[in-house]
């Protein structure tokens, strides 16, 4: 890296800017150049076309609509709905993690067999 004084930087800064001066074109010449392009180019006809095409797609759709719902009116509506016994809950799974027992709350009267029904429960339940 170069190492500069903060004044030799200006000066080439400021070097830069006028040069970038004398090479940018006056903004009367480049607004008279877009004016003469703006008025030489003919007026489009596509902004028509879109609203034309845009208009028949949304009376196209309409129609499609219309028919389709007649159509829906006619056929009954069969709908058949599980029996609520064989409903099984989508979180089931998460319920019996293996650190059920550190999840537990602690019993309120401590015992000495605490352990060992906790186990036999957990070994039948299993």
């Amino acid at each position: 890296m170069n190492d500069m004084s903060d004044e030799e930087l200006g000066t080439r800064f400021s070097a830069l800017r006028n040069q970038d001066r004398g090479h940018e074109p006056q903004f009367h010449h480049v607004w008279h150049r877009a004016e003469l392009r703006a008025r030489a180019a003919p007026p489009s006809s596509a902004p028509t076309l879109r609203w034309i095409a845009a208009a028949a797609a949304i009376v196209f759709i309409a129609a499609l609509v219309v028919i389709t719902h007649d159509a829906r009116d006619n056929q009954p509506i069969v709908t058949t709905a599980p029996a609520i016994s064989s409903w099984q809950s989508p979180t089931a799974s998460l319920l019996g993690t293996p650190s059920r027992d550190l999840l537990a709350p602690p019993p309120l009267l401590s015992s000495v067999f605490d352990g060992v029904t906790q186990t036999a429960l957990q070994s039948k339940a299993d």
